[in-house]
């Protein structure tokens, strides 16, 4: 099975710094078990949005607990602790049973974006899983992929009765196999990500954003991509949160399924790229603008690997200020990509950090300062500065040595549970600040 290559002796090569935060001691499995036994038990966890904004289903924890061991349950009849299992994207609340069904089991879940096709079929030959979920209730659901089981996941209604014993997982064990795209030809690149690592990445969310059980956390983000299902599925376990989610194709559609349903919580914490903003602002016609009222949207995350521009963060403020949106409700943060943990994360409701520098003292791998009228000046967004138990450094790719600050070099995260990586970025500080300037080669 291949995996992402360590770097040798980082730690010792990076000055380390860092905002430390509490070990990761506990497992999702088990932020699942407090909240399905304690008084939010049966208070709604996940609520699935239809493509108009209607509310198609509803889990609370208790519900979820128990579908998930029914999960666990038949996947024990086919394999063992530390399988992998293969989930793909499935309809309304099926993803998140199935995920919570592989972690109870004790078995690695492997999100994927399709069920068939050349790319899950080379997953499949790196991982070697012992099943396949697919969503509905067929007793004998045809496998997707030769060769591995087709389990149901079944549904809407859970079992009556809570069956087996979720397997106590080490926060040190992987919970997440996420494989990135590679060009067709290439095998696929795996990384694993720990129980205590995603639970700690999004504790640090958690405290950095003040997201609590008030909270709902509504996504459109796809729930088999690390970052959407950290936000939607991880972060609220963390937290006491509810969330809200759709499909990225509702968004998509329509935009304003998002922006209304943000509308219809009171304290909301919600993340897109740079591209999801932009698309509010192109598909939402003027007039309908200050008809959503969105003065209940606290955090706008924005980034993760992606590219934040400070136009677009303008833009959508000026589009949706009449319906009370402020530019500082925007966080932008920085991280490796997926649900690998770690990364920079602004405070919300401060101003957003920007600078502007010379573009071609960038390209020599110097961060000057231009003023507001210089020619041939870049904007560039700050990106926050490092989420607890997390330490990011700008590293000279040859030397393998941090550099100064508006020093331009590739910038390496050092996480829980993952140690330093280089992630391909360039970037540098300023002030404390992460800007992100590009990609190496």
């Amino acid at each position: 099975m291949s995996s992402a290559p360590p770097i040798e002796n980082a730690v010792s090569v990076v000055d380390d710094h860092r905002e430390t935060g509490p070990a990761p001691a506990r497992t999702v499995v088990d932020m699942l078990l407090d909240r399905a036994t304690g008084p939010d038990a049966d208070r709604p966890l996940f609520t699935a949005l239809g493509p108009g904004g209607d509310r198609i289903a509803r889990l609370s924890a208790a519900e979820l607990d128990a579908r998930a061991r029914a999960v666990a349950a038949a996947l024990h009849r086919t394999g063992r602790p530390g399988d992998r299992v293969i989930v793909p994207p499935m309809p309304a609340l099926d993803f998140p049973v199935a995920l919570f069904g592989c972690l109870y089991a004790g078995m690695v879940a492997v999100p994927v974006a399709a069920a068939t096709g050349p790319a899950v079929a080379a997953v499949a030959r790196d991982c070697r899983p012992v099943a396949v979920l697919v969503p509905g209730t067929a007793r004998h659901p045809a496998p997707s992929l030769p060769g591995v089981p087709g389990l149901a996941v079944r549904g809407p209604r859970a079992p009556r009765h809570r069956r087996g014993t979720p397997v106590a997982s080490d926060p040190l064990a992987p919970a997440l196999l996420q494989y990135a795209a590679r060009p067709a030809g290439r095998p696929p690149g795996a990384v694993a990500v720990g129980h205590g690592a995603l639970v700690a990445a999004q504790a640090a969310v958690r405290d950095r954003c003040d997201v609590d059980r008030g909270t709902t956390v509504v996504s459109w983000l796809p729930l088999w991509h690390g970052t959407g299902l950290a936000t939607a599925l991880v972060l609220p376990l963390a937290s006491g949160a509810a969330a809200v989610t759709m499909e990225p194709a509702a968004f998509v559609r329509d935009p304003r399924v998002w922006l209304r349903a943000v509308e219809a919580e009171e304290d909301v914490f919600a993340a897109a790229p740079d591209a999801g903003y932009e698309l509010c602002v192109r598909r939402v016609p003027v007039a309908e603008r200050m008809r959503i009222d969105l003065s209940t949207w606290r955090v706008a995350a924005v980034g993760g690997a992606g590219p934040v521009r400070a136009r677009t963060l303008r833009r959508f403020a000026d589009a949706f200020r009449p319906g009370f949106f402020r530019e500082e409700m925007f966080a932008p943060g920085y991280g490796p990509g997926g649900a690998t943990p770690g990364g920079t994360l602004a405070r919300p409701l401060y101003p957003v950090v920007t600078g502007r520098y010379d573009r071609a003292a960038l390209a020599h791998g110097r961060a000057v300062p231009a003023g507001r009228a210089g020619r041939g000046a870049v904007e560039l967004v700050g990106r926050g500065t490092p989420l607890p138990g997390t330490g990011v450094r700008i590293v000279d790719p040859a030397t393998r040595r941090a550099v100064p600050e508006r020093v331009v070099g590739e910038i390496w995260v050092d996480a829980p549970g993952s140690g330093a990586r280089p992630t391909g970025d360039l970037g540098f500080t300023d002030g404390g600040e992460l800007f992100v300037a590009g990609r190496r080669g």
